[in-house]
């Protein structure tokens, strides 16, 4: 059986038809799917490009294919392209196959409500929040904001509620917006690859402040909340600690944090290190830190932070999302908030005691995701998947 997993992306491919992606959405995390089916369809939008992107890496490969969807960008550009993008998912979906679509994500919402028109069934991977996503903020204009957020989230809620089976990326917090419909399978497991490499050999001991702060987030959109980052760093600093922050990703949003960085005064201070080519170039980053920040005004479950305490580090993050499930409630801080992340980071960056017990504490938290552990329960879902597509 062939399995469907239609998902809100954006990849690129070259003249021989193979796809790339610079971020986690490679062949290692689609052939996970490969230990319960016979074929992997992965269907996501796709630009033509002459040749790869520095950092790229394959998506295709043995027993995993792309239907590339037309390219679009914004709800702008989907709605110009409304009648082929659909007409292509009409095409690459058949009736016999399992169907996993990723919400909330705009394709996985189409992909849904055509299967039902269809009398077909689907499966749900819930992967984010929209009524978080549109949230009100600082970079998130637009008359129609509003209006995405009811509707997103109505989406969503009817369209989980409409699975044969569902998955979440948290334990908790997406289960109780986004509950499964009465006698529905569901699961909760966080789509991060943690594999034994990616673990650090044992906890860390802190004999002096953790100056070296890094986050790791794409740049496309203001959810990671690096502004709020920055302007936390520049508070510490201002408060007499010489902290550093390493900001590790690439996006449009790149060019407005740098200049907001020099207007603060803590350019010399941060270093925007760029998108990385390979997991382990990331765990370099990671390893040579004293401190993780998840700042972010919107997450499902931040694969980033579980990586970041894999690698042993303390952490601060907001409270939104999958957050709490994964950090003690005194590394927490509201989102949005600069002035209340500076206060816990200049209290908390010179306690060696702290510092050390939460090294202890992630890394322990961290190993209950690692890969042996949730492809069990992965399988789980996609056994059930499979049975349910079969009826």
């Amino acid at each position: 059986m062939r399995v469907c997993i239609v998902l809100e992306h954006r990849f690129v491919h070259t003249p021989d038809g193979a796809t790339y992606d610079n971020g986690q959405a490679t062949y290692a995390h689609f052939r996970r799917y490969l230990g319960t089916f016979e074929e992997v369809q992965v269907v996501a939008r796709s630009q033509p490009v002459a040749r790869p992107r520095p950092g790229d890496r394959r998506v295709d490969g043995p027993g995993v294919q792309v239907a590339h969807m037309p390219y679009y960008e914004g709800p702008g550009g989907l709605l110009r392209r409304l009648g082929p993008v659909l007409g292509r998912l009409r095409a690459v979906l058949a009736p016999e196959d399992a169907v996993i679509v990723r919400l909330g994500g705009v394709l996985g919402h189409l992909a849904a409500g055509l299967r039902t028109v269809q009398g077909r069934r689907y499966a749900v991977e819930v992967v984010n929040d929209p009524f978080l996503g549109f949230a009100p903020g600082p970079g998130r204009r637009g008359h129609l904001r509003p209006l995405f957020r009811v509707l997103m989230t109505a989406l969503t809620w009817g369209q989980v509620r409409g699975a044969a089976a569902v998955q979440y990326v948290t334990r908790e917090a997406l289960q109780r917006r986004y509950p499964p419909g009465a006698g529905v399978p569901a699961f909760g497991v966080s789509d991060v690859h943690l594999p034994p490499e990616a673990f650090a050999a044992g906890p860390r001991t802190f004999q002096e402040p953790a100056l070296r702060a890094v986050l790791v987030g794409a740049l496309e959109q203001p959810h990671k909340g690096v502004d709020v980052a920055l302007e936390a760093l520049a508070a510490v600093r201002g408060a007499g600690l010489d902290a550093r922050l390493t900001v590790v990703g690439e996006g449009g949003l790149l060019p407005g944090l740098k200049a907001q960085a020099r207007a603060l005064g803590v350019a010399d201070a941060c270093t925007f290190a760029g998108q990385r080519s390979t997991p382990a170039e990331v765990r370099r980053d990671l390893a040579a830190a004293d401190l993780y920040l998840m700042p972010s005004r919107t997450e499902g479950l931040p694969r980033a932070l579980l990586e970041g305490m894999a690698q042993a580090l303390p952490a601060l993050g907001s409270d939104v999302g999958g957050i709490p499930e994964l950090l003690s409630p005194d590394a927490l801080v509201p989102p949005g908030d600069a002035g209340a992340l500076a206060r816990l980071w200049h209290s908390r960056a010179p306690d060696p005691a702290w510092l050390t017990a939460q090294s202890e504490r992630n890394l322990a938290h961290a190993r209950s995701y690692a890969d042996d552990v949730l492809d069990r329960e992965r399988g789980r879902f996609l056994r059930v998947v499979r049975e349910r597509a079969a009826r």
